[in-house]
């Protein structure tokens, strides 16, 4: 054999140790971060199921103090125990309560009662389950006594003088809001001055503050109470307030200061001045990384002597006005027992194994593996994400020449995919602009977001897809992408962040007068049409503006974006800027589309009636269909309410299938019942969303064949401006809805475009006049009036005139006057009102 096949094999030496090291390296570093993983993942599960169960004991544990002061000053203001200068009656009232039902309580050290007189009374506990009674009114000239025991008497352990209730830390904060809640942690003013924290509750009579209960609470019980909790789950515990100073921790070394330069004697220590190292080593932490400042829950690792430990700080406030913190710290060798151990012992097990079998890999190997050194070389290259790195060269052996040429091969095919994929990914295939991902990535690598972007959504892009088909569709994309491109030539990134929204993000901090001015481009963008296969085609777009934003990551701005874009979709304008408050009328806006959603699965939404009169006769010959939302929780809703939002969702389409169906089945009802003549027309408002619908003729033929309503009594009325956004696709479904034999009116006219030639293209029988006209009609303009206008420019139609609004009866004579054929709607006849509320006689 060639001399080259003999270095070939000895070559093999190399690559297999690197190959087995970096192996090894790998199954270590998993290792040991699985091992990471199942520290923190434990030591999360175990330290929020402790943070919880102290919460919930630490609620416990509170609850019964602050309902003892809710529950006795219920009793005293329903019983209207207290007069100034006598405490007698509240006297008795907390001793029965004390001596009976809290006495026995350890943490409670006191149940009192301060007046507006600023008279005084409470049980304090003593040592071995005994009392005192403190009182200060008229029996005691107003001075602060301490008896011995229960009740007044000549044996008296303290006097104190001027003192007074009403500016203690537990009476002042009550009396000023009127609210129960906790006091600050004080000292008490008796001769124990000891630290307390109270649970006050004011008490009223009618509407008059007559005075406050409290109930004290000793802190050092919560000392305590927490070390049971330490004892219970091996964990150091403390509690602290939101200016870092301590309430309680889980040892006995005590909170109180003996004077510092921080915190003067008897004052509590901060939490960075605890004498438990533990305890220090989390307060500090916390301090330099400013968590209290969070207000959400902290998880993090300390070192104390060596030994790791896992804490976790958590805000605890109740609906009294307490802000505390929970903080709880746990070593990993209380967490994880023996693993940390037993996880180093088999990292020397594996280490000692390896180092074996590479000597033995190296004796048995070192003859046979030559061949692939430079492949594994260049493989390693392109691990690094090095792409352009240097391919192997084939040997003088058959095997090792096929293994790099199969190598080459892979290698370009992979380049060749990823840089496809990564294209697809950051390009829309369509408009070859920035696709979503491909903007927030070019952005967040830029690492400034300090400009503006605008959020650009087309108005009913869908009817044009449906009406010229998705090819027309797509060109139209395309010609609206170029035109961007031409716009934004510089200093901006262009995106298609959706099917027919685009997203022009402007760099380096745009002037308003900048952003105004590429608005207004925009703007004029759209207001030409595009010209696509010959043909003019007009579209709209809504501007969603977001500037000014402190968020820095993209998706969180096109959000934003898309929170705007919603806004500008329901203003005149179509443009809006993103403000916070539009992301809680988004969460509003959501909630509401459910519960319609909710009121059209259980029929919520029915027809309410109101009539349409003849003007020179009086006679009733119709009454036009309005929604209600007849809520169980809200009761009776008007349109305004949810309309337009179910338009824009799109569950008009049930909602107003629902009401058409239920009107049909009311007017049959109500002509068999002879509550309406059999010539009766019963007008419905029909949705353009509805009309549009492929299939909205054979559901109108299924509802009429279902109910048995003569298409002949039945009226659809159609919104004249939606009419005209549509043409080209109603037109035809209109004529298909006389073809049944079913009349089209035209509601809100004289709003839209209003014009002769507009209406010759529609199919209709029946106009209604807006109430806008005719809540101006005068006598002495009757003549020269938009409804005479309209009245002269409809005679030569033949159709039926309904005029709206009419409220007073000088409206319905001057109608009367212009036309000799028109008929009123309004509330001078009726309101609308549910189908069994129709009067039996309605007299006009």
């Amino acid at each position: 054999m060639p001399p080259t096949q003999i270095r070939l094999r000895t070559a093999i030496l190399l690559p297999f140790v690197i190959i087995l090291l970096f192996t090894i390296g790998i199954v270590f570093a998993v290792q040991n971060n699985s091992f990471e993983e199942i520290a923190q993942d434990t030591s999360r599960k175990q330290l929020s199921s402790l943070t919880s169960n102290v919460t919930l004991e630490l609620q416990q544990f509170l609850n019964i103090p602050f309902n003892a002061s809710l529950i006795l000053s219920h009793g005293i203001s329903f019983n209207r125990l207290y007069e100034v200068g006598d405490t007698s009656k509240v006297e008795q009232y907390l001793l029965s309560n004390f001596k009976d039902i809290y006495l026995n309580i350890p943490r409670l050290d006191a149940i009192g009662f301060g007046g507006e007189g600023g008279d005084f009374v409470a049980y304090r506990k003593e040592n071995e389950d005994d009392y005192t009674l403190m009182v200060q009114d008229k029996r005691t000239n107003d001075n602060l006594i301490i008896y011995q025991g229960s009740q007044v008497s000549e044996n008296i352990r303290s006097v104190f003088t001027e003192y007074d209730p009403r500016v203690r830390p537990w009476y002042a904060p009550v009396a000023e809001s009127r609210k129960p809640g906790w006091s600050e942690i004080y000292t008490n003013a008796d001769e124990r001055q000891e630290i307390t924290l109270s649970a006050q509750a004011p008490v009223f009579y009618l509407e008059e503050l007559v005075g406050v209960v409290v109930t004290d609470v000793k802190i050092d019980t919560l000392n305590a109470f927490l070390i049971e909790k330490q004892n219970e789950f091996n964990a150091e515990i403390y509690l602290y307030d939101s200016e870092l100073r301590l309430i309680a921790q889980s040892d006995t070394s005590g909170i109180i200061s003996k004077g510092t330069s921080i915190s003067p004697a008897g004052k509590r220590l901060l939490t960075t001045e605890s004498t438990n190292p533990i305890i220090l080593a989390s307060a500090e932490y916390a301090e330099e990384h400013q968590l209290s400042i969070r207000k959400t829950v902290s998880r993090f690792t300390t070192d104390v002597a060596g030994q790791r430990y896992f804490n976790q700080i958590t805000p605890y406030t109740d609906e009294y006005g307490l802000e505390w913190y929970i903080g709880v710290a746990t070593s990993e060798h209380a967490l994880l027992g023996k693993l940390p151990r037993s996880q180093r012992d088999s990292w020397i097990i594996g280490l000692i194994l390896c180092t074996l079998g590479i000597i033995v890999g190296l004796i048995s190997f070192n003859q046979i593996v030559a061949p692939i050194t430079s492949t594994a070389a260049a493989a390693r290259q392109l691990a690094k994400g090095e792409w352009d790195s240097k391919m192997p060269k084939p040997g003088g052996i058959y095997e090792t020449s096929m293994l790099v040429f199969a190598f080459t091969e892979m290698t370009n095919n992979i380049k060749a995919s990823f840089r496809a994929l990564r294209h697809q990914l950051l390009y829309d295939s369509l408009t070859e602009l920035y696709s979503r991902e491909g903007l927030t990535e070019v952005c967040d690598r830029r690492g400034e977001y300090n400009g503006c972007l605008m959020f650009i959504g087309l108005n009913k892009f869908r009817e044009i897809n449906d009406s010229l088909g998705q090819s027309t569709g797509d060109q139209l994309l395309v010609a609206i992408a170029d035109e961007l491109k031409v716009l934004f030539e510089e200093d901006c990134y262009i995106a298609r962040v959706g099917g027919d929204e685009f997203a022009v993000y402007l760099i380096d901090n745009p002037s308003d007068r900048i952003i105004d001015k590429n608005a207004n481009k925009l703007v004029q963008l759209f207001s030409s049409p595009f010209i696509i296969q010959k043909e003019r085609i007009l579209v709209s777009a809504s501007i969603g503006i977001v500037a000014d934003h402190l968020e820095r990551n993209m998706m969180l701005w096109l959000r934003s974006g898309s929170i705007a874009l919603s806004k500008a979709k329901r203003d005149k304008t179509n443009i809006s800027y993103y403000k916070p408050e539009m992301a809680d009328y988004s969460r509003k806006r959501t909630k509401m589309l459910a519960k319609i959603k909710d009121g059209i699965e259980k029929k919520e939404f029915v027809p309410f009636y109101q009539p349409i009169v003849d003007l020179n006769t009086g006679k009733v010959v119709g009454a036009e269909a309005l929604a209600r939302w007849v809520s169980p929780e809200s009761g009776v809703i008007e349109p305004k309410e949810f309309i337009a939002l179910a338009e824009e969702s799109g569950l008009i389409e049930k909602l107003g299938d629902q009401i058409l169906y239920q009107a049909c089945a009311d007017a049959v009802k109500g002509m068999n019942e002879g509550k309406w003549g059999p010539e009766f027309h019963l007008h419905v408002n029909l949705s353009v969303n509805q009309l549009v619908h492929a299939d909205f003729t054979d559901t109108l033929r299924k509802i009429l064949s279902k109910t048995g309503l003569n298409p002949n009594n039945l009226t659809l009325e159609l919104t004249e401006s939606r009419i005209v956004e549509n043409d080209l696709v109603t037109t035809a479904n209109m004529q298909a809805i006389i073809d049944l034999g079913v009349h089209i009116a035209i509601d809100d006219f004289g709003t839209g475009y209003s014009s002769l030639s507009y209406l010759s293209k529609l199919p209709f029988d029946c106009l209604k006049i807006d109430r806008a006209f005719v809540e101006t009609l005068e006598q002495e303009t009757l003549s020269t009036s938009i409804v005479a206008v309209i009245i002269n420019m409809t005679k030569s139609l033949n159709i039926e005139l309904v005029a709206e609004g009419v409220e007073t009866r000088e409206q319905a004579k001057m109608l009367s006057e212009l036309s000799g054929e028109t008929y009123g709607q309004g509330f001078l006849f009726s309101k609308a009102v549910a189908y069994d509320k129709w009067p039996a006689t309605l007299t006009v």
